[in-house]
């Protein structure tokens, strides 16, 4: 499906998953569980599978890994690894459990409301029409249509 689609949605898609890799928490949760010596699978683009490696280096944005299989050392990001049983432990973050849909009528006309937007931005607007299924939130640029279930209120302390 993906080779069919159009350039420029290709090109966005690469854009957000960019994003999500590069994201700090997401590299903080790998090196957290990880530490010199421990035994990782990661992606070898060579065979387009997962190979098992051990860590040699713990690097800032990336690590030095050697393969196992060839004794070849790699310098990866903490993304394309995939952390063994072993060092597994349980997460660090519980995972909440799934949320009853909010209704639209929990917000009221004038609230001020944060959510993330397809492009993984940040938004902060003003509640000014509330429909049934979605809600017309202004922010500073333009108007959103949003479901409830990605909207937050934000309380001014």
């Amino acid at each position: 499906m993906l080779r069919h689609a159009p350039s420029i949605d290709l090109y966005e898609l690469n854009l957000i998953v960019n994003q999500l890799l590069a994201d700090p928490a997401r590299i903080l949760e790998v090196r957290r569980q990880l530490h010199q010596g421990a035994t990782v699978n990661f992606f070898d683009h060579r065979i387009n599978a997962l190979a098992p490696g051990r860590v040699i280096e713990l690097r800032q944005k990336d690590l030095r890994i050697q393969d196992e299989r060839t004794r070849t050392q790699w310098i990866l990001p903490y993304t394309a690894v995939l952390i063994g049983p072993a060092q597994q432990g349980a997460p660090s973050t519980p995972v909440p459990p799934a949320q009853a849909p909010i209704p639209p009528s929990a917000f009221n006309l004038g609230d001020t409301v944060t959510f993330t937007d397809k492009y993984l931005h940040e938004r902060v607007g003003t509640v000014i029409r509330i429909n049934t299924k979605t809600l017309s939130v202004q922010c500073d640029d333009s108007t959103w249509r949003v479901t409830p279930r990605i909207l937050r209120k934000l309380i001014d302390v």
